[in-house]
């Protein structure tokens, strides 16, 4: 394979890779294949000037035409692409490229973005030559990973085994084989770097302030002494990463404090009875009382029709039903002297009109009830430890899935009250907040003093960076006038065995570089907040510059599925540590290829190896069960099955060489 430059179709002939839509997701696949020396072609009939020239300057080719036509097709040889990517945003565009392309190249490997989960099952029924992702459900999961305060920063299934990214403080100084046993290395970040040291030799050095993202299965970790702290995180996560979870419904799957109904009922009720009720209510009282107390001194002896035996009970009857303005049929004013007439009568009106006032305020009540618990925002004022989410796309609502079915409570904010998801949310029971996520009153609204985590997930750059600003602010300056006033400060994360943040002040601003902001480092965590960005640099300078815990690209994460479809290898899961992405995947290894033949030891790839499942090809035994343990004189053959983790470079660079055998000059 080879990268063409210029505009030179004519040069490509076979093995290249052609990517239809120059979009954010389709500029990351075409970088990311740049990088592993795969040849790219770009089709995009749209103006995209500042990602067209960066893609030319790289010597990526870009077609400026429509990819539904079977004309630009061929012209960027389609006849022998090893793949096809459709990646436009709009599903009827990449449906359109898929049938087009099926027309032209029957068995051609068409990987094809689709939104909509029915349509893409569809589509996959009718094209089996057909590979149909989901951005938001491959890019979801490690969202929900970056919201929730955990020593397990990642988890997936392999058949019955559950792997399990921690990570675990350094307490004692050595070789890492000494003291992590033969648990995998995935990043080791010393204190003070920048940057982690992706996959490590075991050979290497650690000391104490050290921290390390280990890779095993929970068996592994107890067998080498390493305690994981939040087990209960581990099936949840792993089923997100499996994509197994179906959409929860209702309240499943949450953790609820004992008799907490009574402690919402109590908070409701009384953010429902503001200052006009309780004057309404008020003022009802107060004519009430005054009625019934004039009533039962006067009325007797200044009526000739009054009973002998009126007492205050009778008063209290008059009053009422004269306010209600429902009797006279016993008692009434008709015979009463002329000043308690005139009283009489403006018991009526005051007290008609008072409790008038009463009944449209409950009115007003029973129905923005009523409306608030069909789209859940009635709990936003009584929510506790949640996650705050901003913005309700796609990558929005994966996210929220993943959170409320790992046990999370989540308060949705969103701008358009005519989101096309609020009834899949309205189904979850998850309060909704409508209004701009940039504004303080609306995030106070959605619970930000009481929160543990905001993700501002929508689509815009600038705007998710302005609301994790402006909450962050926000948080902060609430605890400091709860402080000033002398009043204790809610404490994210309290009641659920965290570590509680004593000041109430976002240690983003006073934690020492390389603290993980996760409540595993130095610092005590206060709010955390998770930025969604398209541009990796912007990612890493706002991380740096604004001390934002954890910044991410949808578009990023999801790369790696598209990719690994296209160059036909699997990929099982992704995931951060810090700011490295990793890739989890499943190669065969290929007779002749650079795998087949050296050990582990005289292999360097940059990954670590962390299964082999020997083919039975060997001796003629059934299948052997998968190695979880390899050592460095490990042998490979062809036809073994392997799972590497590693950063996606080194991943794809791993693949070439095990399809191309090695040229020897």
């Amino acid at each position: 394979m080879r990268v063409v430059s210029g505009h030179a179709f004519s040069q490509i002939v076979s093995g290249h890779v052609i990517v239809c839509g120059l979009n954010e997701l389709g500029f990351r696949i075409a970088e990311q294949l740049h990088t592993a020396g795969v040849a790219v072609v770009v089709i995009e009939r749209r103006d995209v000037g500042p990602l067209r020239r960066r893609l030319e300057r790289w010597g990526i080719p870009v077609l400026a035409d429509s990819a539904h036509t079977g004309d630009a097709l061929r012209q960027a040889s389609i006849a022998g692409a090893m793949a096809l990517i459709a990646c436009h945003d709009i599903d009827l565009d990449n449906l359109e490229t898929a049938l087009v392309a099926t027309e032209i190249a029957p068995e051609l490997r068409l990987v094809v973005r689709v939104t909509n989960a029915p349509l893409g099952d569809q589509l996959g029924a009718a094209l089996p030559s057909v590979r149909v992702l989901n951005l938001a459900e491959k890019a979801g999961h490690s969202f929900v990973e970056a919201c929730i305060r955990s020593d397990v920063r990642h988890a997936f299934r392999l058949g019955s085994e559950i792997f399990t990214v921690v990570d675990v403080p350094v307490r004692t100084a050595g070789a890492f084989r000494q003291v992590f046993g033969n648990l995998t290395p995935v990043a080791l970040r010393r204190p003070g770097a920048r940057q982690v040291e992706v996959c490590p030799s075991r050979d290497t050095g650690v000391t104490p302030g050290d921290h390390i993202a280990l890779l095993g299965r929970l068996a592994d970790f107890a067998d080498n002494g390493v305690r994981v702290s939040s087990v209960h995180d581990v099936n949840a996560l792993a089923n997100l990463s499996a994509h197994r979870t179906d959409p929860p419904s209702g309240r499943a799957g949450r953790r609820r404090r004992p008799h907490a109904w009574i402690r919402d009922l109590a908070v409701t009720t009384a953010a429902e009875f503001d200052r006009p009720f309780r004057l309404a209510l008020g003022a009802v009282l107060t004519i009430m009382t005054i009625g019934t107390l004039v009533l039962s001194l006067t009325y007797a002896n200044n009526d000739p029709a009054a009973p002998a035996d009126f007492g205050p009970l009778d008063a209290f009857y008059l009053t009422v039903t004269t306010m209600a303005t429902v009797g006279y049929g016993d008692f009434s004013f008709g015979a009463a002297a002329s000043w308690l007439q005139a009283f009489g009568i403006a018991l009526i009106l005051l007290g008609a009109l008072s409790i008038a006032i009463v009944y449209a305020f409950i009115t007003n009540v029973i129905i923005s009830r009523r409306l608030e618990r069909t789209i859940g925002h009635g709990r936003a004022t009584t929510v506790r430890d949640h996650v705050i989410v901003c913005g309700l796309g796609s990558v929005g609502l994966a996210t929220v899935e993943g959170l409320v079915a790992a046990g999370r409570d989540v308060v949705i904010v969103e701008r358009d009250a005519n989101n096309r998801f609020l009834s899949v949310v309205r189904d979850l029971k998850v309060p909704v907040v409508f209004g701009d996520a940039t504004v303080r009153a609306t995030l106070m609204e959605a619970g930000l003093a009481r929160a543990t985590t905001l993700a501002a997930l929508t689509s815009d750059d600038v705007a998710n960076l302005e609301a994790v600003l402006s909450a962050r602010e926000a948080f902060n300056d609430h605890h400091a006038d709860r402080r000033r006033a002398g009043r204790r400060p809610h404490r994210p994360g309290r009641g659920r065995g965290r570590r509680r943040h004593r000041s109430g002040i976002d240690p983003a601003r006073t934690r020492a570089p390389g603290s993980d902001g996760n409540g595993n480092g130095d610092g005590e965590p206060g709010l955390r907040v998770v930025l969604r960005i398209f541009d990796t640099t912007l990612a890493d300078e706002a991380e740096r510059r604004f001390a934002i815990h954890t910044a991410r690209s949808a578009s990023a994460l999801a790369t790696p599925w598209f990719v690994g479809a296209a160059l036909d290898y699997e990929v099982v899961s992704t995931f951060y540590v810090d700011r490295e992405p990793f890739l989890v995947a499943r190669i065969t290894v290929v007779a002749g290829g650079g795998l087949d033949g050296p050990t582990l030891q005289e292999l360097s790839t940059g990954t670590r190896l962390l299964a082999i499942a020997t083919s039975s090809e060997h001796d003629g035994t059934p299948d052997r069960a998968p190695n979880y343990r390899p050592t460095r004189h490990t042998r490979l053959r062809p036809g073994d099955e392997v799972l590497v983790v590693g950063p996606t470079a080194q991943i794809i660079d791993t693949v070439s060489r095990n399809q191309a055998p090695r040229v020897r000059s």
